[in-house]
């Protein structure tokens, strides 16, 4: 029923030459990329007996959680579905989402209306439209988030291109989280480092002795343009024994699996970026340029030194704010995986070596910043064998971690290093892991890494424990989320990768407020593109087109309806749909992406259970389909 792929993009690239292909490979696989029960450990102690590269790990975990959290269409939020070649279908899609994103620029008016709850504070961003701000990058992908949705005590799911992705960071980490809350820019930055930024309220639990802060930031940055806006990471002060400790932590790149266009669009010597912001920033990592905010010695990588600027106003009112509640960390650690990796380490640069470190000394004067700590895992290049040498001697105790068989960390050794790319070397103590025999997923992946680590430490009771839990999965169905049934790598003694559960899928599909986005964006996104001749190869009756933007509505309709009387009479309701929807979309991809919104809108609204919805094959059949 839900079997056809046959109009996705096809991600394999047409190499114009050996060398290019080379080069351009080296760049992309850069960004390829149960409730766990709680540890037996005294809070007092716990953060002198984790070992502290696993803490840092873990901490890139939480990072991408929250940023999938934030996400506002979690069942596409990089828009793959309808990458269909031939077409301006996603093209489409980006341009009238660049145009809804306006709306949710007034919080007073859109917030409200998209949530259904005046609560709903509506912290969205993404575009500059999504702010209320002008001249949005019309080339970046409008990806929309929302940082009044994360909760560090919830998994986060989300479908990413032709399979399913659920992450959680340990509960030795979230368990101990009693505040969240937020930095953003209150105006538009007129340059960087910006300091006109506001705090803003998240979540508080009511336990827990730690205070998390995340921080905006922007990528897709190319010189002069405009970035994306998003989470970019946080500021945590953690209860130790002895006091506290604070980290700093970057989330590494996100993105789905239609991302040719911007491979090929996000290099100087192409044209003009386009695309994914996130890859953008990634793959401009060929050239070497001098940024003294980073670094006043040597030169340091271009795409990481044209993003992390864009995050030191909000970082540093994070540290300032922070300074003002508690008293001055022991220890400040930064860390990040892939480009947050790239961010962290010329983060610590431009702490140890660079401009932005004379002003962070002074707005947050007690804090020990000569003592900071990078611990970076699969590190791309952060700049040049100069910058490296004076970083390693300034910051003696950074540490880089990665997996045998990274592309993303080994690039250095290729031939195309000083023809295409410049050259540029790694920084810290290198610590090198050997591959897991049994797995096949990509080295470069945060799980990989976790699983290495665990292997090689001494086992006792505490790493059986910290081993026994499973922070990532990726899967080929919804059904085989619920079920833990990952395609992925799972290390041994882990609990399989049972992350979203029946019990725990309605809490988080209500701090997503999935159907309140869902339906705000079928209104005013694709029910405007699947009318729009554009979006189809060959010609089309403009009545056929209006009768399926019709059907749109009528669906939009059907899931702002209130809750039916019982379980049984919403089943019976949710197959009828199916059965308006099967074949009226013109796109079998699109319409199971649809109806699969539909019973999850349902899920969240009513509180039908898994075993209800397996109980009714149309809809059993949905959830067991390959995403495609």
């Amino acid at each position: 029923m839900f079997s056809s792929s046959e109009f996705r993009t096809d991600g394999k690239i047409q190499i114009l030459t050996r060398s290019l292909h080379t080069a351009v490979s080296i760049l992309l696989t850069m960004a390829l990329l149960l409730p766990a029960p709680a540890l037996a450990l005294d809070k007092s102690t716990e953060s002198d007996v984790v070992p502290r590269c696993l803490i840092n790990l873990d901490l890139c975990t939480l990072a991408y959680q929250l940023y999938h959290q934030s996400l506002c269409l979690p069942l596409d939020p990089w828009y793959d579905v309808f990458s269909r070649v031939g077409s301006d279908r996603r093209d489409n899609i980006c341009r009238f989402t660049h145009e809804y994103a306006a709306k949710l620029g007034n919080p007073m008016t859109m917030a409200t209306i998209a949530s259904g709850d005046s609560s709903h504070n509506g912290y969205y961003s993404g575009p500059n439209a999504a702010r209320g701000w002008a001249n949005s990058n019309t080339n970046l992908d409008p990806i929309i988030t929302n940082y009044q949705q994360i909760d560090a005590r919830l998994p986060a799911f989300t479908r990413d291109g032709e399979i399913f992705i659920a992450l959680t960071a340990p509960s030795y980490l979230t368990k101990n989280i009693k505040t969240i809350e937020g930095m953003r820019y209150r105006s538009k930055p007129t340059g960087f480092p910006y300091n006109d930024v506001e705090r803003f309220q998240i979540r508080q639990y009511i336990d827990g002795d730690d205070h998390l802060v995340v921080f905006e930031g922007g990528t897709g940055v190319a010189g002069n343009t405009e970035p994306a806006w998003s989470l970019m990471g946080f500021v945590l002060m953690r209860k130790t024994a002895t006091g506290r400790d604070a980290y700093i932590v970057f989330r590494g790149s996100r993105s789905g699996s239609a991302l040719s266009k911007t491979v090929w669009k996000a290099q100087d010597y192409i044209g003009t970026a386009k695309g994914n912001p996130d890859w953008i920033t990634d793959l401009r990592s060929g050239k070497q340029i001098q940024q003294p905010l980073i670094s006043k010695v040597g030169t340091v990588t271009q795409g990481f030194a044209e993003s992390l600027p864009t995050m030191l106003g909000p970082i540093t009112a994070c540290c300032k704010y922070l300074e003002q509640k508690y008293s001055p960390p022991e220890h400040i650690y930064v860390t990040g995986h892939s480009l947050g990796a790239g961010l962290a380490s010329q983060f610590v640069s431009a702490v140890v070596q660079g401009g932005y470190g004379d002003e962070l000394r002074n707005e947050v004067k007690s804090w020990p910043w000569n003592n900071t700590t990078l611990t970076a895992y699969a590190q791309p290049i952060p700049g040049n064998p100069d910058w490296a040498a004076s970083f390693d001697k300034t910051s003696p105790t950074a540490e880089h971690y990665w997996v045998e068989g990274d592309d993303v960390v080994e690039a250095t050794a290729g031939r195309m290093v000083g023809l295409l790319i410049d050259k540029g070397e790694h920084c810290g103590e290198q610590k090198k892991l050997n591959k897991i025999a049994s797995c096949n997923d990509n080295p470069h992946e945060v799980f990989v890494i976790r699983g290495a680590l665990l292997r090689d430490m001494p086992k006792d009771a505490l790493i059986a424990s910290l081993g026994s839990e499973s922070t990532w999965g990726y899967y080929d169905s919804f059904a085989k989320m619920i079920a833990g049934e990952p395609k992925s790598f799972v290390a041994t003694g882990a609990q399989g990768a049972k992350i979203v559960t029946p019990e725990n899928l309605q809490n988080m599909l209500q701090k997503y407020n999935f159907g309140g986005e869902t339906e705000q964006w079928l209104e005013h996104v694709y029910a405007r593109m699947i009318a729009d001749k554009s979006s189809y190869i060959g010609p089309k009756f403009q009545s056929t087109l209006d009768e399926r933007q019709k059907l749109v509505m009528d669906i939009v309709g059907r899931m702002r309806k209130p809750p039916a009387a019982d379980a049984a009479q919403e089943l019976d309701t949710l197959a009828n749909d199916f059965t308006s929807l099967d074949g009226n979309l013109g796109l079998e991809n699109e319409e199971q992406w649809v109806y699969t919104a539909m019973i999850l809108d349902r899920v969240q609204k009513t509180g039908l259970s898994i075993k209800d919805l397996q109980s009714n094959t149309t809809i059993n059949t949905c959830l067991e389909s390959k995403a495609n």
